[in-house]
């Protein structure tokens, strides 16, 4: 019988989500501010300083996501972490012991740029070996040795985690398992080796790269552009040119999500087709603003 024990996870998820919104809210911010601005090297600062805010906001979304979906589950033929897009199979066969960190003699270091709700990364023991964390704190830590490392994991309940190993431990294995493990790099290894998908996450980023370069030769022939468009079809309101710039952002947004949404569904079971409508729809934005661009050059 499976039992599942979920990480230690209200501070981290605090804290992701605090910075996740906070990010967000500096993003949007900051574009605002670019858009009140008059003098255009004023607009393009506060635009460049919205992209490098906005870098880490995928990495904070995984990582909250992960938290989220993180479990640690215990069942006779072994014990499995899933941890974000990771997922880690371990047979009963290979365990060699389960206890908890407190009960050793000698702290554990832990791995670098750790924080509440993500400590992972693997660090060297001169006497334990490796260890692997797959943790949300550093607290209450439960160690699962194996022949080739140690995993360190942080369920909610430590006791009753070891509890529900010794217990399938002594019922023994009906069917082994295979050692497995599924990672984020795998996952990427496995849509880079997809034709279709390849081609079209390329033609994304090359769409919203060929966008940029339009955008930077169509703002120094012109001082001002129409934003908007009366009934009638005529320029309603004019810009500053440097505002085009706003495009390839919204594109490069847009395509971050598409891609991040897409590879969530290409590693679940029977939702390949809507992966690659959420890859296609990378290059909707693009094309569009491209159209765009093209009119207005005209």
């Amino acid at each position: 019988m499976e039992k599942d024990f979920r990480p230690t996870r209200q501070r981290g998820v605090a804290l992701h989500f605090g910075a996740l919104l906070l990010n967000l809210s500096a993003v949007g911010f900051l574009i605002i501010l670019a858009l009140s601005q008059s003098v255009r090297g004023f607009f393009i600062l506060y635009l460049i300083a919205s992209i490098l805010i906005f870098i880490p906001v995928p990495i904070i979304a995984y990582r909250l996501f992960a938290l989220i979906r993180a479990k640690y589950s215990v069942f006779r033929e072994g014990i499995n972490l899933q941890w974000g897009l990771r997922t880690e199979d371990i047979p009963m066969g290979k365990i060699e012991w389960v206890r908890l960190a407190s009960d050793l003699v000698f702290n554990l270091p832990t791995p670098s740029f750790s924080i509440e709700g993500a400590f992972l990364g693997t660090r060297n023991h001169r006497d334990l070996g490796r260890i692997e964390y797959v943790a949300s704190t550093a607290n209450n830590l439960v160690l699962i040795a194996t022949r080739e490392r140690i995993y360190a994991i942080s369920p909610q309940d430590p006791r009753g985690f070891i509890n529900a190993f010794t217990r399938s431990a002594e019922m023994g294995s009906i069917a082994p398992i295979e050692a497995k493990t599924s990672r984020a790099d795998f996952l990427v290894g496995s849509i880079l080796k997809d034709k279709l998908a390849r081609m079209l996450i390329l033609s994304g980023i090359i769409l919203s790269v060929g966008l940029l370069v339009a955008v930077s030769f169509i703002i120094p022939t012109r001082d001002t552009i129409p934003l908007g468009f009366s009934p009638i079809g005529q320029a309603a309101e004019t810009s500053p040119s440097d505002r085009l710039l706003l495009l390839p952002l919204l594109s490069l947004l847009m395509l971050t999500a598409d891609i991040g949404l897409g590879s969530y569904l290409y590693r679940k079971a029977g939702y390949r087709i809507a992966a690659y409508f959420a890859f296609a729809s990378s290059l909707i934005m693009p094309v569009s603003f491209l159209g765009l661009i093209i009119f207005l050059a005209l």
